[in-house]
């Protein structure tokens, strides 16, 4: 059974905003929703000896991404851990201002999560 999207996004006036805690799949505008493989352990990889295929690799989550929706609203994921591909993505749009290419994937990131959360 899916979620409407109602249930899936908390909407405060202009934010749109989703506590990504319980998710196991990257929520970035990528095409892949399978889900994170479990933490496997060697020493060689860090300092830690944990190896988390998502980012933040120390296995914590990132506390905010934020994305223009349009020109009035604003989407905020919460608590999210990411893929190093949408991460560095993510990284190069907001740093070089690329605001189109942010709402483009803004769109792509809400149409991903009502269709993948159940």
């Amino acid at each position: 059974m899916s979620v409407t999207c109602k249930k899936i996004f908390e909407y405060n006036g202009n934010i749109v905003s989703i506590d990504l805690s319980n998710i196991k799949f990257c929520p970035g505008p990528c095409k892949y929703t399978m889900e994170e493989s479990e933490t496997s352990v060697d020493m060689s990889q860090n300092f830690n000896g944990n190896i988390n295929s998502f980012k933040p690799y120390s296995g914590g989550k990132y506390t905010r991404f934020c994305y223009p929706i349009n020109d009035k609203q604003i989407l905020i994921l919460n608590n999210l851990r990411i893929c190093s591909s949408c991460h560095h993505r993510y990284l190069e749009f907001t740093e070089e201002n690329y605001i189109e290419e942010l709402k483009s994937d803004a769109n792509t990131i809400m149409k991903k999560l009502e269709k993948n959360i159940k």
